[in-house]
């Protein structure tokens, strides 16, 4: 029973509600549109970048070939697969030079966006939820709604809320990396490049989910939403240190344990399985989705038992 003497909804649909509510007050407030923007905007600068990357490649190809080189990037995709500087590449981004024979058949701005988002992704997700719950519990609007419902439930729709919004943006940053490699470049199969941008978004998005709880969890700590906004970046840039730190450890012949934990406790100790063909990227998928309810569950443990 609620406060109110009236029964409760069940707890799926309350969770649903405070989802809705979380996407259609981003929307009002501009924190929606900002968010897409601004990925929006880095995904079509990187890109471009990109294609000019593969456009100085393609012309060290054609050197070597004899042939005429062009200002306009793709014209020699095909022979680019099979030279070794550009393999060399797409091995750094992936980690993994075993997995370049399974990966180098993808389009390469798909590959290419996967790349990035796991790079721009988990702060824009941490910054944006972040602000959540730290921004009502300021102003004490919160309590209103965890009379309605209980707080697990109130918190576990910030989450879905948040998380469809990164859904949302990365949605935006493929069509901005789909027009730029369409107007940019030629030789890029338009329905192949959707079709790896759709495949590897789903991925970039779920490597997000972390971070989400990450800033939801640290939204949790605080009634002022600039320092959960500090809070979120300092934990996820933590964790890219964390992550180095891991690598560094990885050669030393008496620490090396270390580096296996942290390559298990981190989500970007996971990166390499987002590249695995097929659906094998789900076993990757799966701990990262426990590592953000794991990351929001820590901030609830304070918003629990607090005064609202």
């Amino acid at each position: 029973m609620s406060p109110s003497g009236a029964p409760r909804s069940s707890p799926l649909r309350d969770v649903a509600l405070i989802a809705r509510f979380e996407w259609l007050r981003a929307i009002r407030t501009w924190q929606a549109v900002s968010l897409m923007t601004l990925y929006g905007v880095a995904c079509s600068g990187a890109t471009w970048l990109f294609t000019r990357v593969i456009g100085e490649m393609e012309d060290k190809v054609a050197e070597a070939m004899g042939v005429a080189t062009t200002d306009t990037p793709g014209t020699l995709l095909n022979e680019l697969a099979t030279h070794e500087e550009f393999r060399r590449m797409i091995g750094f981004m992936i980690g993994d030079d075993t997995l370049v024979d399974a990966v180098i058949g993808w389009p390469a701005l798909a590959i290419f966006f996967l790349w990035l988002g796991f790079g721009l992704l988990p702060f824009l997700a941490s910054v944006a939820s972040a602000e959540t719950i730290s921004q009502d519990l300021r102003t004490h609007t919160i309590r209103y709604e965890a009379l309605r419902t209980g707080r697990l439930e109130l918190v576990l729709g910030r989450f879905a809320g948040q998380a469809l919004l990164c859904a949302l943006a990365t949605v935006v940053g493929a069509i901005a990396t789909f027009t730029v490699a369409m107007t940019q470049m030629v030789g890029n199969d338009p329905v192949a490049l959707a079709n790896g941008l759709a495949a590897l978004g789903v991925r970039a998005w779920a490597f997000s989910l972390p971070f989400v709880g990450v800033g939801i969890g640290c939204s949790q700590l605080t009634a002022t939403p600039a320092w959960a906004r500090v809070l979120a970046i300092a934990t996820t840039f933590g964790s890219w240190l964390a992550l180095g730190l891991a690598y560094w450890l990885e050669e030393d012949d008496t620490w090396w344990w270390v580096a296996a934990i942290l390559f298990q406790a981190l989500p970007q100790g996971w990166m390499r399985g987002f590249w695995a063909p097929g659906l094998d990227w789900l076993a990757a998928a799966v701990p990262c989705a426990a590592f953000g309810l794991a990351a929001m569950s820590v901030g609830y443990l304070r918003f629990a038992g607090r005064d609202l």
